[in-house]
């Protein structure tokens, strides 16, 4: 990501907020960023306050892009027929959607538009000329791209990329600028009365699945099926574990009696009194019944009056 950005540098808090999505934790400043002063560095900027995480050196073995590697991959499959996809990204649009004519000579011509690479410094060119602005245009539908590639779950939102709106070139109008390129991007209008605004990766998803899951995916999808349990069954959950916890305290309370029966013994000095169930027995028992329980403690309570009568 910083290395897409102008500078080389990224806000701080940027980041912090979109942590989640791109599988950092809540310490990555201490964890990634001061532990590594090889690769990033902490700058404060004076006429702003605000601190950036800045990249120390530029490292072109990894400047590519995901698309660019994918585009890697059709062509060594299928060799010099791959041609036409040299600048061309993978579109896939919603069942039903009718594709005209002139929408389709239109998204031929827009797909083998050449662009300059999101990792490529473009401030020295003469962006001026219309030519310039559908390529800048094209770059940044490949800088979101590449964004998207880069979260654990290949979605984030809509807020969350427009901090980046001017680090890294991006139009001014997110939202319809996205839904110019359905095929690529998908918006979801789902969550906060329909506020909270979703961008999807098309191409990696495969009927709401992830098409290469990580494993921080798949463990962040355990979890929530663990939290959306239904109510009954975790209703029949907690009695498990309050069964569990009875029984233990059941378990522990007849070795107590045991105990103490033992050490009046001890201290009486005098012959066992004898107990209308053996301490054996006792142990060796169902410890979880409610009506062995209680008819030991009332046994408890006799031997202990015995005692104190024979004293």
């Amino acid at each position: 990501m910083i290395m897409m950005s102008n500078g080389l540098r990224l806000r701080l808090e940027h980041v912090r907020i979109a942590r989640s999505a791109l599988g950092l934790r809540d310490d990555f400043e201490y964890l990634v960023v001061l532990r590594y002063p090889e690769f990033f560095r902490l700058v404060d900027a004076k006429e702003t306050r605000n601190k950036y995480i800045e990249l120390v050196e530029f490292d072109p073995k990894l400047a590519t892009c995901a698309i660019e590697d994918a585009r890697e991959r059709v062509y060594r499959e299928r060799g010099s027929e791959a041609e036409d996809i040299r600048f061309s990204f993978l579109i896939d649009f919603l069942p039903g959607f009718k594709i005209s004519k002139y929408f389709r000579i239109a998204m031929w011509k827009w797909q083998s538009l050449p662009y300059w690479s999101p990792y490529e410094d473009v401030w020295g060119y003469d962006l001026r000329s219309p030519e310039a602005q559908k390529r800048m245009e094209k770059r940044a539908v490949a800088t979101i791209h590449e964004l998207l590639s880069l979260t654990v779950e290949k979605k984030i939102t809509l807020e969350r990329i427009a901090h980046f709106q001017m680090a890294m070139n991006l139009p001014k109008k997110l939202k319809e600028f996205l839904l110019q390129h359905q095929g690529i991007f998908y918006v979801s209008t789902r969550g906060n009365h329909g506020k909270l605004h979703t961008v999807f990766l098309r191409e990696a998803y495969r009927k709401g699945e992830l098409v290469e899951p990580n494993d921080l995916y798949l463990a962040r999808r355990k979890l929530a099926e663990v939290v959306l349990l239904s109510p009954r069954k975790a209703r029949v959950d907690r009695e498990l574990v309050g069964y569990r916890r009875s029984k233990l305290d059941d378990e522990m309370g007849q070795v107590t009696r045991a105990y103490l029966e033992d050490a009046c013994e001890d201290f009486k000095g005098g012959d066992r009194v004898e107990q209308g169930v053996d301490d054996e027995d006792g142990l060796s028992s169902d410890i979880g019944s409610d009506v062995d329980s209680a008819n030991e403690d009332d046994d408890f309570d006799d031997n202990v009056s015995n005692e104190k009568e024979i004293s």
